[in-house]
Order: structure tokens, then C-alpha cells, then sequence
């Protein structure tokens, strides 16, 4: 395991809308943890639709999980991070000096030597507020990624852009919607990807919650991403029971569920 250094950190934090320097850090084996004046807003968040109160946290787990993670553990650009569930859920408590972060990180599961599943857990505590986002992410081998993009006909999804100009979401019923994606939906941190990201489903998901349940936010959240989310196919998003649960179907196939709390 490979100790990441403050260096890292420093450069996410620049890039942080209305953010401040590192005031304190430590790091340890399977952790890291610092203190910030103000945390500021993660450039994603300025693409998100519904703009919860979670939307920082999730954008911020995500960049962070992603950029250390590949440090600590000498996982390579080319290795895959693919999101299997996301909670998130947040409290108050007694309030702090400023904004004190820690992400720790948990080996899931091993192939040969190999990290095939890693687990984040970041939590927040800015004033008197918390909050605690667990990723699990399967790790994908370079070889792989490859085979699965040429099985899928998108080895050149990089050079290909989506012919939908603007995503469209249409109402089938009162529990049903239907959502073509767009190009937008399937950028992440401004490079194309070959997929809708776990977070662009999260956030539809919680755009339709707002929208027809009513609700003006959320305060948590758990997700699971079960199969590979097409940008290249329409959506069917079907709302369960009106109680903020939201499943995901392409080609009759169940992708994803968000439940919104």
C-alpha cells in the first residue's frame, strides 16, 4: 500500500469552488483525514439536475474514493472503479471548527493477489452537520474492460458522441416514466464515458422524486447498480409505492434502484 501524501489532497482541494487550503491532514494505512476552513462545491455538481443536499458529498466521496484509492492501492488509470451500491445518510451533531473530513477505505474481496471489490467510507462534519457516504466498487482489470467494450460494441465510445441532443424524461403513468439519455449523460468530470455514471442515475432519480413526489430535497439515500446502464437506450423508470424508491429498467432489464429518504 502506498502512502498518498497532502500533495494529492492539495490539488483536489484547489479545484473546489469557494474552498480553502488544508489546515490539518493525517494519513494512515487505510486512511486519511484532514480539516478545511470551508470544504467548497466539487465542480460535478455544477451538472446536477436536482442539486440535494447530498449532491456535494456524493460528488466529493466520488472524486476523492477514486484518486486516493488508485494511489493507496496502485490501481492504474486504465483499471476500471464501477459503483455497486452508494448510502448516504447525514445528522447533526455537535458543531465543529470549520469542515473535518475522513475517508477510509476497506478491501473487499481478492483475486490471485488482486483487488477485485474496495469499500469508502467518507465522512463530513462541517459546523454541526454529518454526513457518511459508503461506496462499494468492483475493481476491473485493464484486459477486461477491453473484452467486456468490444462485447458491448463500444471500444470506440471515446470518439463517438450520442446523437440525442438534450436527455428527455416523459410521464407513461403516475408510476412510470420514460428518460432518453444525452451526451451529457454520460460525461463524467468532464471526459466521456461508456456508461450513464452511478451519479447522473442518482440524480434523475432524485429530479423525478422532487419533481412529481413533491419533496424539495433529501436527506439520504442507498442505491444498488446491478447491470450495465446503456447511454445508447432509453430509460423505463418506474416509482414504487410513492415512498421515493426508484428502479431503473433497460430492455426489461432491472439496472439500477435509488431510494431516496
Amino acid at each position: 500500500m502506498v502512502m498518498c501524501g497532502k500533495g494529492m489532497l492539495g490539488s483536489v482541494l484547489a479545484s473546489y469552488r469557494g474552498g480553502s487550503d488544508c489546515l490539518e491532514f493525517e494519513e494512515f494505512q487505510d486512511e486519511i483525514r484532514f480539516r478545511v476552513a470551508v470544504l467548497g462545491d466539487d465542480p460535478q455538481v455544477a451538472d446536477c439536475r436536482s442539486r440535494t443536499a447530498v449532491s456535494n458529498d456524493l460528488a466529493i466521496s466520488h472524486r476523492l474514493s477514486l484518486l486516493i484509492g488508485r494511489g493507496k492501492y496502485d490501481l492504474g488509470e486504465d483499471s476500471s472503479f464501477s459503483i455497486r451500491s452508494i448510502n448516504v445518510g447525514m445528522w447533526q451533531d455537535d458543531r465543529v471548527d470549520g469542515c473535518r473530513v475522513s475517508l477510509r477505505f476497506e478491501v473487499m474481496a481478492k483475486r490471485r493477489d488482486t483487488i477485485t471489490a474496495l469499500r469508502s467510507t467518507l465522512v463530513t462534519h462541517c459546523g454541526a452537520r454529518v454526513c457518511e457516504t459508503v461506496t462499494t466498487f468492483d475493481i476491473i482489470p485493464p484486459s477486461l474492460v477491453n473484452f467486456i467494450r468490444r462485447g458491448r460494441g463500444f471500444l470506440n465510445f471515446a470518439d463517438v458522441a450520442l446523437d440525442e441532443g438534450r436527455s428527455c424524461l416523459a410521464k407513461v403513468s403516475d408510476s412510470h416514466f420514460e428518460y432518453v439519455p444525452s451526451e451529457k449523460d454520460r460525461i463524467s468530470d468532464g471526459r466521456r464515458v461508456d456508461h450513464v455514471p452511478a451519479l447522473t442515475l442518482i440524480d434523475i432519480a432524485a429530479s423525478v422524486e422532487g419533481v412529481v413526489g413533491g419533496r424539495g430535497d433529501i436527506s439520504g439515500l442507498s442505491a444498488e447498480f446491478l447491470a450495465y446502464a446503456d447511454p445508447r437506450a432509453a430509460f423505463d423508470i418506474f416509482r414504487k409505492n410513492g415512498r421515493g424508491s426508484a428502479e431503473f429498467f433497460q430492455k426489461k432489464q432491472l439496472v439500477a434502484t435509488v431510494r431516496c429518504q
